[in-house]
């Protein structure tokens, strides 16, 4: 069912309403029941809040369902509050957007390098990433994680990841920095600023940040994962505010979006601040603002931000020119937020926003038999990217094929040169020069073309110089290497035993599910050490005991 609204005094009409509520039914059709966690929805058109509903548990144990009033953790759209804290201090003129955050932090660690409130806003700072960092040092992803760890995170950096300003790298720790800056210049917690200057003037009673993991949240949703044919609840024991650790509900975001969608139409300075891009000192345009990603699409201006974090997740996403937005949370684990507000889009725009191609899935398609000789052809190693390789192979005349780190699965051939990997939901394209020769293949619609590469061989005895005990000064973390036949393993007494596999072409680099190990060698080829990164950390040295 498709209804397209030209204008959107329509919406208000209850024929309309009616058959958005039936659209919007089907589309959540899959949290409609009693037994599996949900979402609520609330959409907001010209300043009016027209749609608000909720879909699925908030609480399986208690039977409590979702509602339009429950309490959701936000996430990461919690960053937008603190660049609305930001902006205003600024309109007030306490700070500037171009002063050196060392004179509000003086603890943090001088780099030799300025970097600015603006860096930070825009994740340009090169200041690492706290979730990836926290997590190296030990941390389990369950475990709970305090505001001052991730200060005391920051605060023993010892290198920056880039130059400030050169580069654009998502960090949370940022806007911990930024939390810590509003609480510097005011003289009040970030909670209390933003209870006074935003939840209070706007009716938001249901909202607040949370800074003690343990409080008592009353009408909260529980997160779940799925375990087997039914949920177990997930642990959120964070405590990040400023990037995170926002509890909210659709009713109460439904109130500040409203308020959005009036100042950026009339032009107030502290909200069109929010939604200024910046630029590198390459001149790239950064397309985030003040806790907002701002782009454009099919000529639309699109001011958005989701979150996710232990099993919770949440979008707001703002049309101006349409005077139209979103706001979804969901308390189920492998939620897209994104995925279901570009249905809420297609309800009010049509296809303007589809976001890929239909011909990308080809699981209703009919396999076909493929002669040995040609799959032969196929068969061998390719580079996606930096550190990510495909390998194919063969068995029982079909061909096989195995990513950087992931097991060995079955392709589903769709053509005598296109086959299909169900686990992966996409497929490869061989193209075949007129030599009958393979030098690459086609992956993701084509976007990537991945050349054929010749894989370097490492031997067990090779493998062996590579063994030993490493440690990081940065994060007081240690690691003790072993060798086993082909790989190998690091072992963290919290982490467990992680698998690092060599790297198909580049020397001395392995991969593992912390990051990239790049070992170093002094002048005689001795291993001296190893820097990780990951993709928000960046060269974290590890020095071999």
């Amino acid at each position: 069912m498709l209804v397209l609204f030209p204008m959107f005094a329509h919406v208000y009409g209850q024929n309309n309403y009616d058959s958005l509520e039936k659209y919007l039914d089907s589309v959540f059709a899959g949290f409609s029941g009693r037994k599996t966690p949900g979402c609520a929805v609330a959409i907001i058109a010209q300043e009016k809040l027209v749609f608000e509903k909720g879909y699925g548990m908030a609480n399986l144990e208690c039977s409590a369902p979702v509602t339009p009033k429950t309490i959701f953790d936000v996430a990461s759209v919690a960053k937008q509050f603190t660049g609305f804290a930001i902006s205003t201090l600024i309109q007030l003129g306490k700070i500037s957007a171009d002063d050196d955050v060392h004179k509000y932090l003086p603890e943090l660690p001088d780099f030799g390098k300025k970097i600015t409130i603006s860096n930070l806003l825009h994740h340009t700072s090169g200041l690492r990433d706290w979730p990836e960092g926290l997590h190296i040092a030990g941390w389990r992803w369950e475990d709970p994680i305090y505001f001052e760890d991730i200060i005391r995170m920051v605060y023993h950096q010892k290198q920056l990841d880039f130059d400030p300003g050169s580069r654009f790298s998502y960090s949370n720790t940022g806007y911990n920095l930024l939390a810590a800056v509003v609480e510097k210049v005011t003289g009040s917690p970030l909670k209390d600023w933003e209870e006074q200057n935003i939840f209070k003037p706007f009716g938001m009673v249901r909202s607040g940040i949370r800074d003690n993991y343990s409080s008592i949240i009353n009408g909260r949703a529980v997160s779940y994962y799925a375990a087997g044919d039914g949920f177990n609840a997930s642990g959120d024991a964070l405590t990040a505010y400023g990037s995170s650790s926002l509890f909210t509900s659709v009713e109460d975001l439904s109130k500040w979006v409203i308020h959005f969608q009036q100042s950026v139409k009339t032009g107030d300075p502290v909200h069109e601040r929010m939604i200024q891009t910046d630029q590198l000192t390459d001149g790239q345009t950064v397309h985030y603002g003040y806790g907002l990603e701002v782009n454009e699409r099919a000529g639309v201006k699109v001011f958005s931000h989701d979150g996710g974090w232990a099993g919770y997740h949440s979008i707001i996403i703002n049309y101006p020119q349409r005077n139209i937005s979103f706001i979804i949370l969901s308390n189920a684990d492998g939620f897209d937020p994104t995925r279901y507000a570009a249905a809420i889009s297609m309800f009010y725009f049509g296809d303007i926003f589809k976001e890929e191609p239909a011909s990308e899935d080809l699981s209703g398609l009919p396999t076909v038999k493929v002669p040995p000789e040609l799959l032969k052809k196929y068969t061998g190693s390719f580079q996606l990217a930096t550190g990510w390789y495909v390998t194919f192979t063969t068995k029982n005349e079909q061909l096989m094929v195995q990513a950087t780190g992931e097991d060995r699965v079955a392709t589903e051939a769709r053509s005598d040169s296109v086959f299909w990997v169900p686990q992966y939901r996409a497929y490869f394209t061989f193209p075949v020069s007129g030599t009958g020769k393979v030098s690459e293949v086609k992956y993701r619609y084509h976007h990537i073309v991945a050349p054929k590469v010749t894989p370097t061989v490492i031997t067990p005895q090779q493998l062996h110089e590579f063994t030993g005990s490493y440690y990081s000064e940065e994060f007081e973390a240690g690691y003790r290497i072993t060798a086993d036949k082909t790989k190998l393993i690091l072992h963290h007494m919290r982490l467990g035993d992680i698998a690092a596999e060599p790297d198909l072409v580049i020397k001395d680099l392995f991969h593992c599910g912390l990051g990239a190990l790049k070992f170093y060698r002094n002048g005689s080829k001795k291993i001296l050490g190893y820097r990780l990164s990951g993709g928000r950390v960046k060269n974290i040295e590890f020095h071999k005991q």
